[in-house]
């Protein structure tokens, strides 16, 4: 169980490659687009994995720079690895699956 003082938003750790970014995300349980951090922070990432097409709620499509990422829940020290798409003005946090789960204290990713 995941529990915030600050819900629906939860601290989130996000490591690309070895570069670590700190955010406040917003967790929504009907969505499941992997993580999203706000497009500005492209500069503060190194060159992207990929770029996927994706398909917006209005309709539009758009090619967005993708990533492998691992994302840490800070207070619950739940990790697990992800898609990181760089798109819109904030970090959205989808619930992970248990098959890229594991908890800080030992297992495998």
């Amino acid at each position: 169980m995941l529990v915030s003082s600050d819900y629906p938003y939860l601290q989130v750790r996000v490591t690309v490659r070895k570069q670590s970014l700190t955010f406040r995300a917003l967790l929504d349980t009907g969505f499941d687009g992997y993580f999203i951090v706000p497009e500005s922070l492209e500069s503060q990432l190194s060159a992207p994995e990929f770029q996927v097409k994706t398909r917006l709620v209005d309709g539009s499509e758009n090619m967005r720079s993708q990533y492998f990422a691992g994302i840490e829940i800070i207070a619950s020290g739940l990790v697990y690895v992800a898609r990181l798409t760089l798109l819109g003005d904030e970090c959205l946090y989808h619930t992970p699956t248990e098959s890229n789960v594991r908890s800080r204290q030992g297992g495998s990713r």
